[in-house]
C-alpha cells in the first residue's frame, strides 16, 4: 500500500504546473528568514518566472526554458540580475527534485552567467560637479543633501531616506541598515576627507525630523536614482564615462575610498562583515593613480 500511494503521489506530481510548484516554494523560502530586500528581490523575479513559464508543467521545463528567463535580464546587460535568476532557478527545481515533482533538474547543464563590472566609479571632482549641478535648481537641492548625507555616512540610498534626527543618541547615528539588517553606530563627530562636513553639521542643518526630505516630504530611493541620473547628465555628457555612466550607489565605494585614506574602520562604516566585501569598494576600477606615500626619510 505504501508503495502504491508513492507511486500515486509521483503520478500526480507530473501533472502538477510550474506555478503549483512556486505556491510550494514560497512556503520553503519564508521559512529560511531571509532579509526583507533579499526576499523582495526573490519575490519579483518569482512573478517574472511564473508569467513566463509558469503554466507548463514542471516536468516539462527544459534548459531552454531556463536559458530564455536568464536572457531577459542579459538581453538588457543586467548581468548581476541574471546571475541572481540563475541562483533562484537553480533552488527552484533543486527543491522540486527533491520533493519528487521532478526526476531530473533542468538548471544541471546551464552554466552560470559572468558578471562584468562596467559601471564607472565616481571620483571627488565628479562628485563635487554633479553636487554643483544639483544647486542650481531648487528642485533639485534635496539631492544635493542626500549626496552630502550618502558620502559623509557611507550609507545606501534605502538607509539614508530613513534617517531621522532621533536616530542621534549619546552622540551616535544609530543605522540598521535595511539591505543585510547589519546594525552600526557611527559617531557624529564623523567628518568625511576631503569636503570637511560632518554627520553632526548634517543633522544640525536639516529642518525637519527626516535628514533627507523635499519640501517637508520624505524621498524614495527610486526617485534619488531618477533624479541623479538626470543631473548627472547634465553634469556630464554620456560620452565622457568609458563604461556606463556612475550611479548614486557609486558614492559609497567613494566614501569607503576617501575613509580609508584616513585609516578609518571601513568595513564597519559600511556594514559588511567580511574584508573582501569592502575591498571590492576601494577597487577604483582604473579611476585613479595610486600614490606611493614615502615613511620617514
Amino acid at each position: 500500500m505504501i508503495i502504491l500511494s508513492k507511486l500515486f503521489k509521483s503520478i500526480s506530481y507530473k501533472s502538477k504546473t510550474v506555478n503549483n510548484w512556486l505556491n510550494e516554494y514560497k512556503k520553503i523560502l519564508s521559512e529560511r528568514n531571509l532579509k526583507p530586500k533579499t526576499m523582495e528581490i526573490k519575490t519579483y523575479m518569482i512573478k517574472v518566472i511564473s508569467q513566463n513559464i509558469g503554466c507548463k508543467k514542471v516536468t516539462h521545463i527544459t534548459p531552454f526554458d531556463i536559458n530564455d528567463l536568464i536572457k531577459i535580464y542579459l538581453d538588457q546587460d543586467k548581468a548581476p540580475s541574471a546571475k541572481c535568476m540563475f541562483h533562484l532557478l537553480r533552488d527552484i527545481f533543486r527543491e522540486a527534485y527533491a520533493q519528487g515533482w521532478n526526476d531530473k533538474n533542468p538548471t544541471d547543464p546551464i552554466k552560470c552567467p559572468k558578471v562584468t563590472v562596467k559601471r564607472s566609479r565616481m571620483v571627488l571632482k565628479e562628485f563635487k560637479r554633479i553636487t554643483q549641478e544639483a544647486e542650481k535648481n531648487n528642485q533639485y537641492h534635496y539631492l544635493k543633501d542626500a549626496m552630502i548625507t550618502a558620502l559623509v555616512t557611507g550609507q545606501r540610498r534605502s538607509d539614508i531616506i530613513t534617517m531621522k534626527k532621533s536616530n542621534v543618541k549619546r552622540n551616535y547615528l544609530f543605522i540598521e541598515q535595511y539591505k543585510t539588517g547589519s546594525k552600526i553606530a557611527l559617531p557624529t563627530k564623523l567628518t568625511c576627507p576631503k569636503i570637511g562636513i560632518s554627520i553632526q553639521d548634517i543633522i544640525e542643518s536639516s529642518d525637519h525630523e527626516h535628514v533627507i526630505h523635499r519640501k517637508g516630504k520624505s524621498v524614495s530611493a527610486e526617485k534619488i536614482t531618477r533624479d541623479f541620473a538626470k543631473i548627472r547628465d547634465k553634469a556630464f555628457k554620456r560620452s565622457y564615462w568609458k563604461g556606463t555612466p556612475t550611479t548614486f550607489h557609486e558614492i559609497r565605494s567613494l566614501a569607503e575610498r576617501l575613509y580609508r585614506e584616513k585609516k578609518v574602520d571601513t568595513m564597519t562604516l559600511l556594514g559588511h562583515k567580511t574584508q573582501a566585501t569592502t575591498d571590492r569598494y576601494n577597487d577604483c576600477r582604473g579611476r585613479e593613480y595610486k600614490k606611493l606615500k614615502i615613511i620617514g626619510n
